[in-house]
């Protein structure tokens, strides 16, 4: 069999022709395999004549036999010579297939190369922290909704009111599905219903029942898109929040450490936002640094490896959006999107997060970023030293999930070098 093989960046595409001869001796072959097989009435097993077993056997059952043994024996022959390293399941593609013909080709996923740039020494400058006494007020003010009650209003709902309802939805005066509910509760002006709808339930009252119109916007569900309704609302009761007085009663209640009063607990905020922002400032800054040095480095990767990624992204988040109760072109459809651009959108997605991965398993490989039973046993100990416990419980207790705290370890260790070597 004729075999040529074209190389492409960790990929091969290995074409196959077989010659006349070699085609029909193939399927000879399979023939007299499945007739050897064959039960026909009034002949024994093995002793039907050929013009008899044509009527039986199925002419594409031969070629499909025939070109699968011909083209795996091939196909290894190809792996053996060349040491190929297949990463995933070859794929083949038959282009002629006839009673005298057959080419096929097989693309071959092999393992990505990387060849890493520059990753030392890239300036990505470090920001400034700085708390301003507003960002202090706001956190403070969700520490206090944090403790906040609610309590029943007299009088009329306003926005950031919850409204205790029963509504049922009409288009066209038919009742349809998912539009009817029983004691929901709704916080006005928090916009998680249809445009149009909290805004009417404005000024609404214990005890009353109010028509509302309104129109589903264009990119809702397919069923109802564009469509005008009509919500039939009683109100059973208005709720507003009740936050609790900044007081040093509260500050005590909060229960932090060494923090009494109110500018006690200024101070501890401030810290506590220097800390966050610091965090995420750090992790901004590490996120820049490795498209660095993903954006340095030449990867070659099958096409084939970031569709499947991609086809197993795209299912996991069909499943969980029909789990549900939503139809995956619904959600498409409110999102805005068609299936080609979701697909590219996480195509692209998936492209980037693999490249960064092999970015990084490539700087741990040269840089000898590797997890000793050393660094595992810190973390082990760090953890028993945070809980309160033995270092043998601890171990224990995280045996099952090793494979997970090995990878976090290595993540650890491989952000120190990468920040320690990328001074701004």
């Amino acid at each position: 069999m004729e075999k040529k093989i074209e190389r492409k960046p960790a990929e091969a595409i290995i074409t196959f022709v077989a010659d006349k001869d070699e085609w029909t001796k193939a399927q000879n072959k399979e023939f007299n395999k499945l007739k050897a097989k064959l039960k026909v009435d009034g002949f024994r097993v093995g002793n039907v004549p050929d013009n008899i077993a044509k009527r039986h056997i199925n002419p594409s059952d031969v070629k499909h036999e025939a070109l699968m043994n011909l083209i795996n024996a091939a196909y290894r022959e190809v792996m053996e010579q060349e040491k190929f390293n297949p990463i995933a399941q070859p794929a083949l593609s038959i282009t002629k297939l006839t009673d005298s013909e057959l080419e096929a080709f097989v693309t071959v996923a092999l393992a990505p190369v990387v060849t890493l740039g520059e990753y030392k020494g890239i300036k990505v400058a470090k920001k400034a922290v700085r708390v301003t006494e507003k960002e202090i007020d706001e956190e403070i003010e969700k520490l206090r909704n944090q403790q906040a009650t609610m309590e029943i209003k007299d009088g009329e709902a306003a926005s950031g009111d919850t409204v205790i309802i029963d509504f049922k939805g009409y288009v066209n005066d038919i009742p349809f599905d998912g539009g009817e509910a029983k004691n929901y509760e709704l916080k006005l002006g928090s916009n998680s219903f249809i445009p149009g709808f909290e805004d009417a339930l404005i000024g609404i009252k214990a005890g009353e029942e109010r028509t509302i119109n309104v129109t589903f916007p264009a990119n809702y569900v397919e069923s109802l898109a564009g469509k005008d309704a009509k919500f039939v609302v009683k109100c059973h009761d208005v709720k507003q929040v009740v936050l609790p007085e900044l007081n040093e009663e509260f500050v005590k209640e909060l229960n932090y450490k060494d923090v009494n009063t109110i500018d006690e607990l200024r101070a501890h905020v401030k810290e506590d936002l220097k800390n966050r922002k610091t965090q995420s400032n750090e992790q901004t800054r590490l996120n820049e640094i490795l498209d660095k040095c993903v954006e340095n480095a030449v990867v070659e990767i099958s096409d084939s490896i970031v569709e499947d990624e991609t086809a197993a992204q795209i299912d996991r988040v069909r499943k969980q959006v029909e789990s549900n109760g939503l139809k995956f072109e619904d959600f498409l459809n409110v999102s805005g999107l068609t299936f080609e651009k979701y697909h590219d959108q996480i195509k692209a997605e998936a492209l980037k997060s693999i490249k960064t991965s092999l970015v990084i398993d490539e700087i741990c490989r040269k840089e000898n970023i590797i997890v000793d039973s050393k660094a595992l046993n810190d973390k082990y100990e760090e953890f028993a030293k945070t809980y309160s416990m033995k270092v043998e419980d601890i171990r224990k207790a995280l045996e099952p999930q090793q494979n997970e705290l090995l990878r976090q370890i290595r993540q650890e260790l491989f952000t120190k070098f990468i920040l320690a070597n990328n001074n701004d």
